[in-house]
């Protein structure tokens, strides 16, 4: 079973590509009431991007909230935990931090990974998306890499194969909790004149948290912060205040690998 998470569409990728290539079944967590979830399959898979060096909050809350009987079913039955991320370059301590949340539910991870996708975090002065032969080089490999890691789960050759980077306790224990308090404020996101109202930045959104009124989309409080509504916006009439000023924009296409 593969639990994922994806804003702008690189987790995603990865899950059903993954789904195609062992068999999995996967489930995009915010369709899937934890309350009511039931387990299926050999393999318990966590799909999620990095949020500025760490577990995006909306997935810890997921996990903290996943019914007993799920999680009794896979201890009991020995089933694999394993996490996959995917990030623009490093990790930092998101592996370390995914380990602690599973071990409040008394899970153990059998494995790790992470996998290089194109950058789309652009909420933060010098970060913007990458250029087009960037991202392309980093889809072709990311193609190689989950190949590569579905033959590991289904040959049991666990591993902790993670791009930690440098200074991963100050990016994650210092630049992380304040991305958590101060990174998502919803009112800072608006749509230019330029909008034509084709709702594409509605019908992206993970969580249903932008209305259409009167033509214009509405944020309201439920933002995760994933970028996808700018991402996705055909005119580039979405920013977020003045810190997506002047930046490209990436959304994954790629259809999933096929076995």
């Amino acid at each position: 079973m593969i639990l994922y998470y994806s804003g702008t569409g690189n987790s995603k990728f990865v899950a059903r590509s993954l789904a195609n290539l062992t068999g999995e079944e996967a489930c995009f967590i915010p369709k899937c009431d934890p309350l009511k979830l039931t387990f299926s399959g050999d393999f318990l898979i966590f799909c999620f991007p990095v949020y500025s060096w760490g577990v995006p909050p909306f997935v810890i809350n997921y996990i903290s909230l996943i019914n007993q009987q799920f999680l009794d079913k896979v201890k009991r039955e020995g089933i694999p935990v394993i996490m996959i991320c995917t990030a623009g370059d490093e990790v930092a301590l998101t592996p370390q931090m995914f380990e602690a949340e599973m071990r409040k539910r008394d899970l153990d991870v059998t494995a790790l990974w992470s996998i290089i996708m194109p950058n789309d975090y652009v909420m933060l002065p010098g970060f913007d998306v990458d250029d087009d032969a960037l991202a392309k080089r980093k889809q072709q490999d990311a193609k190689v890499r989950v190949r590569g890691i579905a033959e590991k789960i289904l040959e049991h050759k666990w591993e902790r194969d993670v791009a930690k980077g440098k200074f991963p306790k100050i990016k994650s224990r210092i630049i992380y909790p304040l991305f958590v308090k101060w990174g998502v404020t919803p009112s800072w996101w608006k749509a230019s004149g330029a909008c034509i109202g084709c709702g594409r930045c509605s019908r992206v959104c993970p969580v249903e948290n932008i209305d259409f009124r009167k033509g214009r989309p509405e944020w309201h409080n439920n933002c995760l912060s994933c970028t996808a509504c700018y991402q996705i916006c055909p005119v580039n009439a979405i920013s977020y205040g003045a810190f997506t000023r002047g930046k490209g924009q990436y959304f994954c296409g790629l259809d999933p690998l096929e076995s």
